[in-house]
């Protein structure tokens, strides 16, 4: 259920002509879609706290294993990428993770220059014990709903990934994610020197 505060601000009673409101379904989907994801991180960042692993080292686990054998390897870019972290965070988590002997990092034989990321048994395991929790309550959830049934919803989750991946890709074309993270960690540090800067950039502009 939408709550009202984001109804109130998502649909005004006169909206701009410049920014038509999108249809209710379509938000109250988002929404339900944005609390699902929160619930689902939070699911499983208890997991992996009982395996002595914090959230973020548990996602760069799961962006490895997610790889099936007909996709590219995953590289410390890839990884990156996709979980938004710095090269620099992200090579502490990999020397952790591979001395934990869930990923193996090796270099390519034909470029040297390029660092493969490989799942172990050990990850492997990990992340299968985790989906054997999560499947005890989805077996529940749909009790009574045959394989069709269940490969249908599988089609809308994937509909669901794809359209939040142009998302991303829109952010990364523009450009506007970068600057606006580095503007974020500015105004974290020093609200007054950000507060001074945005005013120069508008008078700039």
């Amino acid at each position: 259920m939408l709550p009202e505060h984001l109804r109130t601000q998502l649909f005004p009673e006169q909206p701009a002509a410049n920014a038509p409101s999108p249809r209710l379904s379509i938000v109250e989907l988002i929404h339900a879609n944005q609390v699902q994801t929160m619930v689902s991180r939070t699911a499983a960042a208890q997991f992996a706290h009982t395996h002595g692993l914090n959230l973020i080292d548990f996602h760069v686990v799961q962006s490895v294993i997610a790889l099936g054998d007909d996709q590219e390897t995953a590289t410390p870019g890839y990884i990156a990428r996709g979980l938004s972290l710095s090269a620099s965070t992200l090579t502490s988590i990999l020397e952790r993770l591979v001395r934990a002997g869930l990923l193996v990092r090796e270099r390519d034989s034909a470029d040297r220059r390029r660092i493969s990321i490989y799942h172990t048994d050990k990850s492997a395991q990990l992340m299968a014990d985790f989906y054997r929790h999560l499947a005890a309550q989805y077996e529940a959830a749909f009790e009574s709903a045959d394989d069709e049934h269940v490969q249908a919803h599988t089609a809308f989750v994937s509909e669901l990934e794809a359209a939040n991946q142009r998302v991303v890709d829109e952010f990364e074309k523009s450009g506007e994610n970068l600057r606006s993270a580095t503007q974020g960690r500015a105004a974290l540090a020093d609200p007054q020197s950000s507060a001074e800067q945005l005013s120069h950039d508008q008078a700039a502009s």
